[in-house]
């Protein structure tokens, strides 16, 4: 199994999952890394930082990828610590954020931008995805990963 992974997850009974997942057209709410020894790096609401394995236990579905580039992207996301949580994602796609602007993140943004900083991004704008948000579901319709591990 490779070192760094990333996840695409969700929690049934949290309301801003819910959100998320009835916006976004999906059933996934949220995207992070899984760093080598279990923590997990991402964007939450209380900013883009580091957390214990054990944060993934309200999990109710998990499934993590593998991708070409994957440290190079980790790398890039880790620059982006300490960073706060973009609100502007969950307020609406309505208020046209243009989500490479690096002073934020939403967790699939960071993600999607951290592989942009590599020879190998997950998405393409050209795909009818547009500029204001990535949502966790853009990454799942992303050809480029490969599933490695799923849960129920």
């Amino acid at each position: 199994m490779p070192k760094i992974l990333f996840q695409v997850v969700t929690t049934e009974w949290n309301p801003i999952d819910m959100a998320i997942r009835a916006r976004c057209g999906g059933w996934a709410s949220h995207a992070e890394f899984v760093l080598e020894d279990g923590t997990t790096f991402g964007a939450h609401m209380d900013g883009v930082k580091h957390r214990p394995a054990s944060s993934t236990k309200n999990y109710t579905r998990i499934i993590r990828f593998d991708a070409p580039y994957m440290e190079r992207a980790c790398a890039a996301a880790l620059t982006q610590d300490g960073k706060p949580y973009d609100f502007t994602a969950i307020a609406g796609i309505a208020l046209d954020r243009d989500w490479r602007e690096d002073d934020s993140w939403f967790c699939s943004e960071l993600i999607a931008w951290a592989f942009e900083q590599t020879p190998g991004p997950l998405l393409s704008t050209g795909h009818g995805l547009g500029l204001n948000m990535i949502s966790p579901r853009d990454l799942l319709l992303s050809p480029i990963p490969t599933m490695v591990w799923s849960s129920p």
